[in-house]
């Protein structure tokens, strides 16, 4: 299976979860490991949950991705989701820096955020407003699309990103960094192989 599939049928476990639980909560950092050569010649991936932690400031959700071959999980994604609050946060916003390779990343339009709500069956209203919130998994979708021979990837959110943003990435050394309009948004360490 592509990788843009097997991230669609990660994205649409999630939603199975009572949405109302994880109303308003936005992905803080997402981890995703995968067998590459097991996943990409698998017919068929089964999602499930595995472990779901909580404390006051978060949720922490495991979605594991099995083949009828193998009883070791050719994909695991962890997805830190962090809750809202009732204080009024200030965003501490994080100036780009210059990086190599800058390069365009995406420029998502409310249509493709609404869609991916739509094909995921996430109902979290802050994807659905006139002013939507692109998807930490809608943006993780992506960054693995443009990056060869995917093993891992983990995903850290600074601010969150809305739909009409022309969003761009460079690489610093060590990571990915999405940015927009000279703020961070996000940062994507990859292993390949």
């Amino acid at each position: 299976m592509k990788i843009y599939d097997r991230i669609m049928g990660i994205g649409t476990k999630m939603t199975d979860m009572d949405a109302s639980v994880y109303q308003g909560a936005f992905i803080g950092k997402i981890s995703y490991t995968a067998d590459r050569e097991r996943a990409e010649k698998a017919d068929n991936i089964t999602y499930s949950y595995g472990d779901v932690k909580e404390n006051a400031f978060m949720y922490i959700l495991s979605i594991l991705g099995n083949t009828e071959e193998s009883e070791e999980p050719v994909e695991k994604m962890t997805i830190t989701l962090v809750k809202p609050s009732d204080k009024a946060k200030d965003i501490k916003r994080v100036e780009k820096a210059d990086y190599e390779d800058e390069a365009e990343f995406h420029t998502f339009s409310k249509e493709e955020v609404y869609s991916f709500s739509k094909e995921t069956g996430d109902e979290n209203e802050i994807h659905l407003t006139d002013h939507p919130v692109v998807q930490g998994m809608l943006l993780l979708r992506t960054a693995a699309c443009k990056i060869d021979k995917l093993k891992r990837l983990d995903v850290k959110f600074v601010e969150p990103s809305y739909a009409e943003e022309a969003l761009m990435w460079g690489f610093n050394g060590r990571e990915y960094v999405l940015y927009a309009d000279g703020y961070i948004k996000a940062s994507f360490k990859a292993i390949t192989d």
